[in-house]
């Protein structure tokens, strides 16, 4: 819970809200509700964005789109940037030197929350986590906002909920949380933090991977009021080290150590917390597939086990719990191949998490937009589970060049060109697996987008 909320007397007169997606909107709508006067920019034109910033246009903001223009960013009285913007355009270089307040979107909702925040962060499993956290406290009764990186910003529920949510409007607020985000956030301290692995990722944003990985850990702060717990995986070497400098309560989970907080063994996952008796949940109805994704559930029983769940309700959710789209998603076996979709996966770590969940042989399609990782760590697991390997994308030819030593690689453009070729090489038994290791952003708007044009190619066999 943040102790100390914005107050009227902080509030600024004019907001410039820098990136006009989700994030970017939600800030708009909570600053014309707090009763700034709100004006927009972004790089897209307003023929692609005319749509969504009408309801905005309508309530009073005002928006320059094609450009940053310089003049906008040197009158605002505080800069609120969305999680994908550059935080070196010069635009924002020259508004710093003024002391202007340059912040994120998550930052500026803290700073106004009443609510308890359970954070969660990583290189990969957030979204399922942060998710299955929400279902575990819905399921015990508990009143829970579930957002933030995942779909709905914090910045939305406020504005939803008025301006000064009352104490106990919900129990907690969920918030899955990016590197992005916390690179803009001065004082966010969750009550509950969460970091689920550490893996090389956005390389082309950071200077390199130690500056990474301290963006994960910056919500481990003092702050005045807000006790915290870091819920880490004790299995994850970067998250070992930076256990020993935190001043927050430390809480393990772990498949290879059974003194962890939480483990798991033999079927069972087992919650051992210094001051609660122990419990025991059966995995038999665990439905997610893949070591990962029993390290996800291991964050998330911790969690929910702090905030007071019953462990009745644990188990019901267990025993329920599926898998979001894009994530690890069977889509249809066709013809005796199996399509799974993972457009979720966008890095290195993931393609890895994914492969070690299938069953080989793989027929593994790869490629998007490079992040500044290196591929070849991908090599051994690709001989051992991979068939063929077809990329496609701006990155295709890197991941080729990285990959084929390991394994018959072909290269094409895009995903309609790879999905043909993956099915002239898949054989009954196989696994066509979409885990493309890189962002969406050469040829879709999202992941999502992306791995909706997959599920329709496949729905397309069925015909």
């Amino acid at each position: 819970m943040n102790a100390n909320p914005a107050t009227l007397s902080e509030r600024r007169k004019t907001l410039l809200v820098v990136g006009l997606g989700v994030s970017g909107r939600a800030a708009c709508r909570w600053g014309l509700r707090q009763g700034y006067r709100v004006h927009g920019t972004d790089a897209a034109t307003q023929e692609a964005l005319r749509e969504a910033l009408a309801p905005l246009e309508k309530e009073g903001a005002a928006f320059s789109l094609g450009e940053h223009r310089l003049q906008d960013f040197l009158e605002a009285d505080l800069i609120v940037v969305s999680p994908g913007v550059p935080l070196n355009l010069p635009a924002l270089e020259a508004a710093r030197r003024t002391g202007v307040e340059i912040i994120g979107e998550l930052e500026w909702a803290w700073r106004y929350c009443r609510a308890p925040v359970a954070a969660v962060t990583g290189t990969n499993g957030k979204t399922t986590t942060t998710e299955l956290i929400g279902a575990f406290l819905k399921e015990g009764g508990m009143r829970a906002f579930v957002g933030g990186n995942l779909g709905t910003p914090l910045c939305h529920w406020l504005a939803e909920t008025g301006n000064a949510p009352s104490e106990g409007a919900v129990d907690w607020c969920v918030l899955e949380v990016s590197s992005f985000q916390l690179d803009t956030a001065s004082t966010f301290a969750p009550t509950i933090g969460v970091v689920l692995n550490v893996t090389p990722d956005h390389l082309d944003r950071y200077p390199d991977f130690d500056a990474y990985a301290a963006s994960k850990f910056s919500m481990f702060r003092e702050s005045p009021g807000v006790p915290q717990t870091a819920v880490l995986n004790g299995d994850d070497p970067v998250c070992r080290t930076w256990a020993e400098g935190l001043k927050a309560r430390v809480l393990f989970f772990s498949r290879s150590d059974p003194e962890a907080a939480a483990s798991v063994a033999e079927g069972r996952l087992l919650i051992s917390l210094p001051d609660q008796p122990k419990k025991t949940f059966d995995l038999s109805r665990w439905a997610l597939k893949g070591v990962h994704n029993l390290e996800n559930l291991m964050a998330a029983s911790l969690v929910a086990s702090l905030c007071g769940v019953d462990p009745d309700a644990v188990q019901r959710t267990i025993d329920s719990f599926r898998p979001s789209a894009h994530r690890m998603e069977w889509i249809a076996t066709v013809n005796g191949v199996r399509f799974v979709n993972d457009s979720k996966g966008t890095n290195v770590g993931a393609v890895a998490k994914a492969l070690e969940s299938c069953e080989a042989p793989v027929v593994l399609l790869m490629g998007g937009r490079a992040k500044g990782t290196d591929f070849r760590s991908l090599g051994p697991l690709c001989r051992e589970k991979v068939r063929f390997l077809v990329a496609f994308g701006e990155a295709g030819p890197q991941v080729a060049a990285d990959l084929s030593p390991f394994v018959e690689t072909v290269t094409v453009e895009n995903l309609d060109q790879a999905f043909r070729e993956a099915l002239r090489r898949a054989r009954p038994g196989d696994t066509v697996l979409l885990s493309p290791g890189c962002a969406s952003f050469d040829q879709y708007a999202n992941y999502a987008e992306r791995g909706e044009h997959f599920r329709q190619l496949v729905e397309g066999l069925k015909d």
